[in-house]
């Protein structure tokens, strides 16, 4: 009988109503094991012990978050065992590369995603980037990686659960942006990918392997999933009121018409900093500081996923 891993985030609303759900919707046909975390980036090391324990399918009940702590745990998974099928149950704050991919909060789709067996082999984006003593410290990511102001916004929202869970996640992501956008002052840094280079003062710099985040916003309206290449975009001097003029534009995955606005595509990216401090994040968790390279994986996450 075929096992289903399911790797769910302590604190998703109604935790006991969602895995008696899935236990009572699976148990009959497969063998189901159900970890719930406790602690950050608990996900990682329960991926990596449920591939050990033999599932076939590895699926995260949560948000983007725990969806790239799964991710961790499969890319880094050095065990002898065969690596299952990565699956996602959106239970989060942005839900973003679900989103993406058009998979809903919907355990009848989950369902039919599994017993079809609907896979598909999707890119990772790799980033590498040095800790404070001096070691480099690698992560995988399955849809989008920045630093900059999207980096500032993420810590802030983090840190506000008792405010998602009254005004709602993209009210608190709007508001997290309006207020990073009034404080934040742009940073000095250099952009190179392949022959190509780009440096000035920026507001982001965006590494995309799916299309939206921050809760809705379709920033890399040409990233696709499976083609090897990132949709890199910077945005350079760009203002409060710039944003607000183009909000509506993001929400649809419209590019930008603006002066200060890149769009390119690439499978490799490195970003220095002149003189400044950026943070990084990947998927909606901050990962550390700038300089840091990433560089497009293709192919090799086994998604359970619609066609797209």
């Amino acid at each position: 009988m075929n096992r289903i891993a399911f790797i769910l985030h302590g604190k998703v609303r109604h935790r006991m109503q969602v895995s008696k759900k899935l236990a009572g919707l699976f148990k009959t046909d497969f063998d189901i094991r159900i970890y719930t975390t406790t602690a950050p980036l608990e996900a990682e090391y329960l991926a990596r012990q449920a591939i050990d324990e033999g599932c076939e399918y590895l699926i995260a009940v949560g948000g983007d978050g725990t969806l790239n702590e799964v991710v961790n745990g499969y890319m880094k998974y050095s065990g002898k065992k065969k690596r299952p099928v990565i699956g996602v149950l959106p239970w989060g704050t942005g839900n973003d590369f679900a989103r993406g991919v058009g998979i809903k909060r919907s355990f009848e789709q989950l369902s039919g995603l599994i017993r079809n067996h609907s896979v598909r082999n999707i890119d990772a984006g790799i980033l590498r980037f040095n800790d404070p003593d001096g070691g480099e410290r690698v992560r995988y990511f399955d849809n989008i990686a920045d630093l900059g102001m999207g980096a500032d916004v993420v810590g802030r929202v983090n840190g506000v659960n008792l405010r998602k869970r009254i005004l709602g996640s993209t009210l608190v992501f709007f508001l997290s942006v309006l207020y990073t956008f009034i404080t934040y002052r742009h940073k000095r840094v250099q952009v190179t990918w392949g022959d190509s280079s780009w440096q000035g003062p920026m507001l982001a710099i965006i590494v995309a392997n799916g299309k939206y985040f921050g809760s809705g916003l379709g920033i890399a309206p040409d990233a696709s999933l499976n083609d090897g290449f990132f949709e890199l975009v910077i945005l350079g001097q760009v203002r409060v009121l710039d944003y607000l003029k183009n909000i509506s534009k993001l929400r649809r995955g419209i590019k930008i018409d603006h002066p200060e606005v890149y769009y390119h595509r690439t499978a490799k990216v490195r970003v220095t900093m002149d003189g400044d401090v950026a943070m990084v994040e990947s998927d909606g968790e901050t990962e550390g500081m700038a300089p840091v390279e990433f560089e497009c994986l293709k192919g090799v996450l086994p998604m359970l996923i619609p066609a797209f």
